[in-house]
Formats: C-alpha cells, sequence, structure tokens
C-alpha cells in the first residue's frame, strides 16, 4: 500500500500553491493517478444551513476512457457555506454510480490497488458498502495529509501547507477546536505536540462519525448521460437535441445539490482533455460531446 501511496504523496508536497489558486471557489485538493485509475480529490463548499443539512462524503464513479478501468473516481466532501471542516453536523455518505454494474468496478480496483490491507481485512468483515467507503476515505487521507477532514486545523501544525491556507483567511475557530479537543488556545504557546494531537484527535473524531454514517448508493442521471454520449454517435444520439437522462431524479436524495456536485466533479475529471485536442478520439470526445461538456464547464465556472 505505501509503495502504490508514495507517488500521489509526493506530488503534494506543493500543494500550498494549488491552494491559494482554488480556495475561492472550494478547493481540489488531490489531482492524481494510483495504480492506473485517476483519482481526484476535492472540498466543496454549497448550499445554506438549513435543519436537515448533512457533512456529506461524495463518491463519483464517472465514465473516462483515458482510464485503465474505463472510470475516473472523484471523491468529494460537501459542507453547507460556512460550516468548518470540523462541525457537529450529521454524517452521510453517498456513492453516485452510472449504471448498476459500476460498483463491481470500483470493487475491482480496490482489490487490486489496497491487495494487502484487503486480505488482511477480509477474515474481519464482510464486504460491504460500508466497507468500500471506508477503504477509499483511507486512500484519501493518504493523499490528501487528512485537510478534507480537519483543513485549517491540519495547517497549522503543517508549514508547508499552513501560510497558504491562512493566507486565505479560511482556518475555522481554533480557539473553539482546541477547547473541544482538550488544548487551550491562549496563555501559553501550544507545542508541536499538542498541535499534533489536537489534528488526531480531530481526524480521529470524524472518521469515526462518517464510519458509522448511513451509506447510499445511487444511479446518478448525469453520469448515465455521460455515459450514453460517449459510446454513441451524433446521429445516435445528442444531449442537447433528443433526450437527455441527465433530466432525470435522484428519489433517494432530498434535494437538487447533487446535480452541482456532480457537474464538478466531471469538470475536474474532464478539463484538461477538454482543453487538449489531441486526447478527444481517445477519450471518445466528438462534437456533440464537446458542446455538452462546454455548457457544463460555463455553468461551473459561473458559479
Amino acid at each position: 500500500m505505501k509503495q502504490l501511496l508514495n507517488k500521489g504523496i509526493a506530488t503534494l508536497k506543493s500543494v500550498s500553491d494549488k491552494f491559494t489558486d482554488e480556495l475561492n471557489k472550494g478547493y481540489v485538493l488531490a489531482k492524481e493517478k494510483v495504480n492506473g485509475l485517476p483519482i481526484f480529490i476535492s472540498l466543496e463548499h454549497c448550499g445554506k444551513v438549513s435543519p436537515i443539512s448533512f457533512d456529506e462524503k461524495h463518491y463519483f464513479v464517472i465514465p473516462f476512457e483515458l482510464s485503465e478501468y474505463k472510470f475516473a473516481l472523484h471523491t468529494m466532501r460537501c459542507l453547507p457555506n460556512g460550516v468548518p471542516e470540523v462541525n457537529n453536523l450529521p454524517k452521510r455518505r453517498i456513492f453516485h454510480f452510472p449504471n448498476e454494474h459500476a460498483e463491481a468496478g470500483l470493487r475491482l480496483y480496490m482489490l487490486n490497488s489496497t491487495n494487502e490491507i484487503m486480505l488482511q481485512q477480509a477474515a474481519e468483515r464482510t464486504n460491504t458498502l460500508q466497507s468500500l467507503a471506508n477503504d477509499i476515505d483511507a486512500l484519501d487521507r493518504k493523499l490528501t495529509y487528512g485537510m478534507l477532514l480537519v483543513g485549517g486545523l491540519a495547517a497549522i501544525a503543517n508549514p508547508a501547507i499552513g501560510a497558504a491556507i491562512a493566507a486565505k483567511a479560511v482556518l475555522p475557530s481554533f480557539t473553539g477546536l482546541f477547547n473541544k479537543y482538550g488544548i487551550r488556545a491562549s496563555g501559553d504557546k501550544l507545542s508541536q505536540y499538542q498541535l499534533e494531537k489536537a489534528v488526531k484527535e480531530a481526524q480521529n473524531s470524524i472518521i469515526q462519525e462518517f464510519e458509522a454514517s448511513n451509506t447510499v448508493q445511487v444511479i446518478n442521471p448525469i453520469l448515465q448521460e455521460l455515459a450514453l454520449t460517449l459510446r454513441t454517435t451524433e446521429a445516435e444520439h445528442d444531449p442537447l437535441t433528443s433526450f437527455n437522462l441527465a433530466d432525470g431524479s435522484i428519489p433517494e436524495l432530498a434535494n437538487d445539490t447533487w446535480r452541482e456536485l456532480t457537474e464538478a466533479a466531471i469538470c475536474h475529471v474532464y478539463k484538461e482533455v477538454y482543453d487538449d485536442s489531441s486526447l478527444h478520439k481517445q477519450a471518445h470526445l466528438d462534437a456533440k460531446d464537446l458542446r455538452w461538456l462546454k455548457l457544463m464547464f460555463d455553468v461551473n465556472e459561473a458559479k
């Protein structure tokens, strides 16, 4: 497992530069290929706090022909606007698949990529959707230093990224966080040990909350449409002039926030390919696909 992650971790040594460019819209923490699979990880803020607000972790399995597995994995933590990474909101995890067969492909990748860990754990638990989420979350934490979980709190204990985060003034209330985890934020200067202890305790608390949370599996209409348009010609199907599966709904989810998040995930995955015409044919992108993606990019950039 360590060998699989070394490359991804090394590329994040300069992650502070990326943070300063992307913090204003919600920031992409990692874009890496691990064992042949493109993996995207981001933290998004959207919507207002409401009585039924959740701290959510989304797992998007996005059709992507340039991947050895024919999909990319985009994990995304979504918080209501103004809510810090360490919070008291109920947690929820949601898998987004383009069809009923995509879960098997994701499980195959995880088995091949984390075989050592999976074999050790196989005798101890069943192969549930929750356990799949736990394995993916463990990979996320390795690739992002746990920033998806504790954000600015981790930045204080990590000088390599702390300055960039602090410069954007997105740090949560340290006083409240330190008090919550038993560390005084005033009077005495906090030691490195105390800072790391606060980060570790915050991470463990959030990990436990997510692992105990409800896990939902949905067929995402926008991903359905993406899969369809990639495998059809313009004469067979054009999402802008004929029926569009993306207009469908997800009954399991109470609001349409999933649309905004899905489109953001697709934009993250396809941005470089969209901008490089030499990759269009290999990615199965023809003129009608590019027109559809352009509309998605325009909407996402406007937000």
